[in-house]
C-alpha cells in the first residue's frame, strides 16, 4: 500500500489558508501606508475639509432633504469657483446643493463669500433675505415671501 495521495492535498489547502489572510493583512498595512503617505505629500487641494468646518452651523439649520440655492462672490469662469462650488456641495450633503437664479428658487439659499461684502444685497439680487451670518463667508439665506 502507498501514501495517502490525498494528504499533499490537505497540506497545500492548509498552507493556502494560512497564507491569504496573511498576504491580506500585509496588503491592508501596504494601502494604509500609500494612504497616508498621499495624504501627507497631497494635501486637501480642494479645501473640503475647510468647507466641512465652514458649513457645520449650516448643516445644524437645514433639513438633510433641503435643496440649498447656491450664491458667491467668485466669477464663475474661475477654477477658483468650480473648487468652492464643489467643497461647499460636498460639505452640504446629502442636502442638494444648486446655484440660485437658475431654475425654481428653493427655500434656502446658502452664500458661499471669499471676501466681506454686502451679504443682504448679494442675497436681495437673487430674492432671499439674511436669515443669519454664520461666520468665515458662510451666509444662510431664506427666499422672500411674495406679499
Amino acid at each position: 500500500m502507498g501514501e495517502d495521495p490525498s494528504g499533499g492535498r490537505k497540506l497545500l489547502v492548509t498552507a493556502v489558508c494560512f497564507a491569504v489572510p496573511l498576504l491580506t493583512f500585509f496588503a491592508a498595512l501596504n494601502g494604509y501606508h500609500v494612504s497616508a503617505t498621499n495624504a501627507k505629500q497631497f494635501p486637501d487641494t480642494f479645501g473640503v475639509s475647510r468647507a466641512e468646518l465652514r458649513f457645520a452651523p449650516l448643516i445644524a439649520r437645514i433639513p438633510a432633504t433641503a435643496q440649498i440655492g447656491y450664491l458667491t462672490d467668485l466669477d464663475p469662469s474661475s477654477a477658483d469657483y468650480s473648487a468652492a462650488f464643489m467643497s461647499a456641495q460636498y460639505a452640504l450633503a446629502p442636502r442638494q446643493l444648486s446655484i440660485a437664479g437658475k431654475g425654481a428658487a428653493p427655500e434656502w439659499a446658502t452664500g458661499n463669500f471669499s471676501r466681506p461684502v454686502d451679504f443682504a444685497a448679494a442675497g436681495a439680487a437673487h430674492n432671499y433675505e439674511v436669515v443669519a451670518d454664520l461666520g468665515t463667508g458662510v451666509v444662510l439665506y431664506r427666499r422672500r415671501s411674495s406679499r
